[in-house]
């Protein structure tokens, strides 16, 4: 395989790339699975697209058992970023988007589950910033499920000035935040061109960021847990975004 090929693992990430057109050198499915009809599709769809399937021949039984990776993998040329510039012609091409702006988040799960639940309730693109934040990584891809084929995803040097230029595009910015100050998530107007900034677990929204965003929301909790996940808090606002939009449109 050629050198810089990365390993996407797991029956979704594979099936998605493969949908979204994205250049597999071949897949690798453990023999003990090849007549699996859960499969069927996935090998069908790869052999239309001349991508070779590969049977392997899996002698340990505990591995065979295993469900780590569902025993299918895919060998992909690394992910190919969007540039920004394209991001932003999309964004001023629309009247309504949904872009989600990770502050640098550094874990690759919790970066694939944001990015998972931003392509299920929607959103058009992903900005986030080069530096101290997760890629997209082999293990971002498996978290994700696919949906990482599915989105734009740009890098920026300066996600504040990123903002910025969100906002001289059209979209009013939106960060998540849990202080009190913050207005409670199902009360924010979310029909416009919006940008949605999820910070990193723990540290949460940068200082320069909050200050650049529009406006602050914070989901209100009901136990004794100060604070969900990064990819928690941006599936319930997401979600809510999405719900918001459809009832707009079914009008």
């Amino acid at each position: 395989m050629p050198a810089d090929d990365e390993e996407i693992v797991g029956v979704h990430a594979v099936w998605e790339a493969v949908r979204a057109g994205e250049v597999l050198h071949r897949i690798v499915i453990g023999k003990h699975r090849e007549r699996d009809p859960k499969l069927a599709g996935l090998i069908d769809a790869a052999r239309l697209r001349d991508i070779p399937v590969i049977f392997e021949q899996i002698r340990d039984p505990r591995l065979r058992s295993g469900d780590h990776h569902q025993h299918v993998r895919g060998l992909v040329r690394p992910f190919r970023y969007t540039s920004w510039e394209e991001v932003r012609r999309a964004v001023r091409g629309v009247a309504s988007t949904l872009v989600v702006v990770i502050d640098h988040i550094e874990d690759p799960q919790n970066l694939g589950a944001v990015l998972r639940n931003a392509e299920g309730a929607g959103a058009g693109a992903i900005v986030m910033p080069e530096r101290r934040n997760a890629g997209v990584t082999p293990v971002t891809r498996r978290t994700a499920a696919g949906a990482a084929s599915h989105l734009k995803i740009a890098r920026v040097p300066n996600i504040v000035a990123a903002i910025k230029a969100l906002k001289d595009d059209g979209c009013w910015v939106t960060g998540l935040s849990p202080s009190q100050a913050a207005v409670p998530y199902d009360q924010a107007d979310y029909t416009a061109k919006c940008a949605l900034v999820v910070g990193a677990e723990g540290k949460g929204l940068s200082r320069l960021v909050m200050e650049r965003c529009d406006a602050l929301v914070r989901i209100p909790l009901r136990g004794q847990v100060a604070s969900l996940n990064a990819a928690s808090a941006a599936a319930v606002v997401l979600f809510e975004v999405a719900r918001r939009r459809s009832a707009v449109t079914s009008v």
